[in-house]
């Protein structure tokens, strides 16, 4: 299996399974779209903001797949790598939605870019 490689210096942070879609548990099934719309837009501005701390944030970007290693995934790419790191080190000593944060630098640069080659390829195991 192909791991990725996590980087010493970067200016993105990866904090994975942060968001929890509603759309993606029986609950979610009676929201309407605009409920499920509402929701997101909730956590991405609360989210946004609290990254917004720790330095001049550039993109956000929260996962969709429904993939265990890419669900509810945040990556969000900082102005400078300094910024990165103190976002890492200080988001590791927090919580988010009752559940402990986990942040790590991430090689991940260019967003258009960010796809996951086994799956383009077929061979993703992984469900995207």
């Amino acid at each position: 299996m192909l791991k990725h490689i996590k980087p010493q210096f970067s200016q993105t942070v990866l904090l994975p399974n942060v968001y929890n879609n509603p759309s993606h548990t029986p609950e979610g099934l009676t929201m309407t779209k605009d409920e499920l719309q509402a929701d997101f837009d909730r956590f991405y501005e609360d989210f946004f903001i609290e990254l917004c701390k720790y330095g001049n944030v550039q993109e956000m970007h929260v996962c969709d797949n429904i993939g265990d290693h890419l669900e509810g995934n945040v990556y969000v790419r900082y102005e400078w790598e300094a910024e990165a790191n103190k976002a890492v080190e200080q988001l590791n000593n927090r919580w988010y939605g009752m559940r402990p944060l986990h942040a790590e630098l991430s090689p991940v640069s260019d967003f258009r870019e960010a796809c996951c080659r086994q799956n383009e390829l077929g061979e993703c195991k992984r469900e995207g």
